[in-house]
């Protein structure tokens, strides 16, 4: 082969040509190895989820037997629904003779009482009529009335706010109970796919790396 530049004739070796190399073939991953990758990672969060949703389950149902543990002592109960006003009925008539010991009962009875604390005072709250028992130049009569009062309801809120307390702990107990089953069926169906993803690995044809 030869070139010519103005009046110079050059020849070029036919060795200095640069072969004209063919183009690479994409790359592939292999089918078994992506099954075994993406089966794997299934498989690990199963067991993550499995793990989480046992634990769950356990707190939630010690948090529960905790606040039965805790009402049952105290042998609080609804009156019969024979003995409750109409207006009791309408509040907690579902839970009349019932004995306080989940904290969906502790609720109700919460209830129960802020009906009767409402009763005592013309609806003021203890702060507030302990307030009114100590203000100056008040007659002796009344003050001690009010005073008298004020205890009352002060026995009456804070059991109110014991009894609530429960109510907080049981709600949140049940929800993780709740989120535990889920967890643990989500980590069993998990679990399931990871298991055909390996027997599907076991399966597929081989594809070289470089077809």
């Amino acid at each position: 082969m030869s070139t010519q530049t103005d009046s110079v004739r050059v020849e070029v070796p036919a060795k200095a040509r640069a072969p004209v190399q063919p183009a690479a073939p994409p790359q592939h991953m292999d089918r078994r190895a992506w099954d075994r990758i993406v089966s794997s990672a299934g498989a690990v969060l199963a067991v993550i989820l499995l793990v989480l949703g046992g634990a769950a389950i356990y707190g939630g149902n010690f948090g529960q037997d905790n606040v039965r543990d805790r009402l049952a002592p105290q042998n609080i109960s609804f009156p019969p629904a024979d003995a409750m006003t109409p207006e009791e009925l309408a509040l907690v008539g579902d839970f009349a003779g019932a004995k306080v010991d989940t904290g969906s009962e502790a609720e109700a009875f919460s209830r129960y009482i802020g009906i009767h604390l409402g009763e005592v005072n013309g609806g003021a709250t203890y702060s507030e009529t302990s307030g009114a028992a100590r203000e100056e130049g008040l007659d002796p009569t009344v003050a001690a009335d009010l005073q008298v009062k004020a205890d009352t309801l002060f026995k009456g809120e804070t059991l109110r706010s014991i009894l609530l307390n429960a109510y907080g702990w049981w709600t949140v107990s049940t929800i993780a109970v709740y989120a535990g089953y889920a967890m643990v069926i989500a980590g069993l169906f998990l679990g399931l796919l990871a298991f055909l993803g390996f027997r599907h690995a076991k399966r597929a044809a081989p594809i070289n790396a470089t077809t």
